[in-house]
């Protein structure tokens, strides 16, 4: 019977954690190509891989705070339905999945949160339509309409069968917030949002034959944003800024230079 030698498999995979450590730090730089924060074009995107608390989009809320100086939503009504998901993009085999990559109807708390920020009443009609009626000015609806995934980086290098390995990919939703006449359903303003969210994985892979026995396996560290909140709190927010603030000229010239770039694709 033939044995190997432990001391040269804990050294060599030593040595290429090592350098798939190196990889994912690299990795990790490489990832701004995606549009880091405040780049040009997109929404600010979070670095961290599962933080405890949300991370807040300074910009967007300070935006939603200089409306609300302005004084244009006060005394106006909102009327805010559920959220529509019109992807067609369902997962069932991610950890925890229910069906679906992001909420269903629920997404509408956060036009209701960000209307109540930029000092408008809401009439939330989630749970059903009010019991009494409230007279109301503009109707406030989201949808999710596209959801694409790539990978435009896979790499897998191994020498002797041993070696790093490296994924690099993202997400790209696109969603669209919509202001509308309550009483004749007119539409008033359009806002189109794209919210990129990138992951990396780097790791080292192991297949070879050691003094006749074979080891394989393989380790991998991931960073992974979350799509499911992260992805959609900050871009609703924005879009429900940018239609009040199209819809209110004077709301418009006091905040939209905080996130003018945010809101251009040029």
């Amino acid at each position: 019977m033939r044995f190997f030698r432990a001391d040269v498999i804990r050294s060599t995979l030593v040595r290429w954690t090592a350098v798939a450590a190196g990889i994912l730090t690299l990795a990790g730089c490489a990832s701004d190509d995606f549009g880091g924060p405040d780049a040009k074009g997109f929404v600010p995107v979070t670095k961290a891989a599962l933080p405890s608390t949300v991370q807040p989009y300074p910009r967007i809320e300070k935006t939603l705070q200089c409306i609300h100086r302005t004084g244009v939503l006060r005394g106006l009504t909102f009327v805010v339905g559920p959220f529509a998901d019109s992807t067609g993009k369902i997962n069932a085999v991610a950890p925890g999945s229910t069906g679906n990559f992001i909420p269903q109807g629920g997404s509408a708390s956060y036009v209701t949160d960000a209307i109540a920020k930029a000092g408008g009443r809401v009439v939330s009609t989630y749970f059903g339509r009010p019991a009494k009626a409230v007279p109301a000015q503009y109707a406030i609806n989201g949808i999710f309409n596209s959801l694409d995934f790539g990978s435009p980086v896979r790499a897998d290098v191994r020498i002797s069968g041993i070696g790093p390995t490296l994924a690099m990919g993202w997400a790209q939703l696109s969603l669209t917030i919509q202001l509308d006449e309550v009483a004749t359903r007119v539409n008033r303003q359009m806002s189109m949002i794209q919210r990129p969210v990138r992951y990396s994985q780097a790791g080292v892979g192991v297949g070879r034959d050691f003094n006749g026995t074979l080891l394989t396996g393989n380790v991998a560290f991931q960073n992974q944003e979350r799509l499911q909140l992260e992805a959609l709190n900050g871009p609703i927010a924005l879009g429900v800024a940018d239609v009040i603030m199209k819809e209110f000229p004077e709301a418009y010239d006091r905040c939209g230079r905080i996130v003018g770039d945010l809101l251009t694709s040029s």
